[in-house]
């Protein structure tokens, strides 16, 4: 049986999944079994995942009609084998020791979880810090370890098995990290920060995060919803309600971006106000600074007039 099982799932990335394979075909770290899921790619990336099987028998083809990220996902996860499971999306590669990297710290510290420090970059080749905590190897407990609670990306993380017994990833949505990782935080005792930049997150200019707002990222809202309550429920008051704060921007997003006029539209920005809504007094109570006070009874009482005066500064939350 193999100690790390690696999920890559694969959409339309014919340009990059040979520098993503390769990278951990390359790892010095090789006890493990990876799982190349093929979602239903239009491209010849169904093809090329059989061709890197029949060369490395670590090397798991599953091919399925398109479901998305998640789907994807929770396929592999539902067949994989190892003591510890970790993710790479298809257009990402990792350095050579970012699985040994990973095992030793979460090993060495009997953690639950280790972390690696992550660099992104563009197709333009440029490099830049993207999630770097820490550079040397550091240990949260406890309550500690919700200090890792604003970047919940899958990826970049190895995770012992058992805390994928239950949880599996939001079929459908955008922002599925963020549905999912205060579950995990809930359950983990233990995180380790390698201190080591070893992941490499490419920000692709075609992506639906980099293009003009679209109806999918009000998802964010129902993710921060969930987080909220998870928050209180362990007693995490602050945290809660900083991202009270959160749901007001996202919603006061939507409403200067999406048109109301459109049946689809008007449907969720009704939805997404009702949560708004729902946090709204909670959200005055904790919040001292008046002219904040007044932007968020605004939005409450007259989106319109909210857009008028705040929605293009408020287009710097996208993303």
């Amino acid at each position: 049986m193999a100690k790390i099982s690696v999920i890559v799932p694969i959409y339309k990335v014919e340009k990059y999944i040979h520098k993503c394979v390769d990278s951990i075909l390359s790892q010095t770290f090789t006890d493990y079994e990876l799982f190349l899921v093929d979602d239903g790619s239009p491209d010849n990336c169904g093809k090329i995942c059989d061709e890197y099987a029949q060369k490395d028998n670590r090397i798991i083809v599953i091919h399925k009609e398109n479901g998305g990220l998640s789907d994807a996902r929770n396929v592999a996860i539902d067949r994989a084998k190892g003591d510890y499971l970790t993710f790479i999306d298809s257009d990402d590669y990792v350095v050579e020791n970012h699985l040994e990297t990973l095992y030793n710290a979460l090993v060495e510290t009997d953690s639950d979880m280790a972390i690696a420090n992550m660099t992104s970059f563009s197709d333009d080749k440029s490099d830049d810090s993207f999630y770097s905590p820490t550079k040397k190897l550091t240990v949260y407990e406890g309550e500690d370890v919700f200090k890792t609670l604003y970047q919940p990306c899958a990826c970049a993380k190895l995770y012992r098995r058992y805390i994928f017994d239950e949880i599996r990833y939001p079929v459908g949505r955008l922002y599925e990290d963020l549905f999912v990782y205060h579950d995990v935080l809930s359950i983990v005792n233990r995180i380790a920060l390698t201190g080591i930049n070893s992941y490499y997150y490419l920000f692709r200019s075609d992506s639906i995060m980099r293009q003009s707002y679209q109806l999918k990222f009000t998802d964010i809202v129902d993710a921060l919803e969930a987080r909220i309550k998870k928050l209180e429920e362990l007693g995490f008051q602050k945290l809660a309600d900083d991202n009270r704060k959160f749901i007001y921007s996202r919603v006061g997003v939507a409403f200067a971006f999406l048109d109301y006029s459109i049946p689809e539209n008007r449907k969720r920005l009704i939805e997404i106000k009702q949560i708004y809504d729902k946090e709204y007094f909670k959200l005055m109570k904790t919040t001292k600074n008046i002219k904040q006070k007044y932007r968020y009874w605004l939005l409450k009482h007259s989106p319109n007039m909210h857009t008028k005066l705040f929605g293009k500064k408020m287009s710097k939350a996208l993303g």
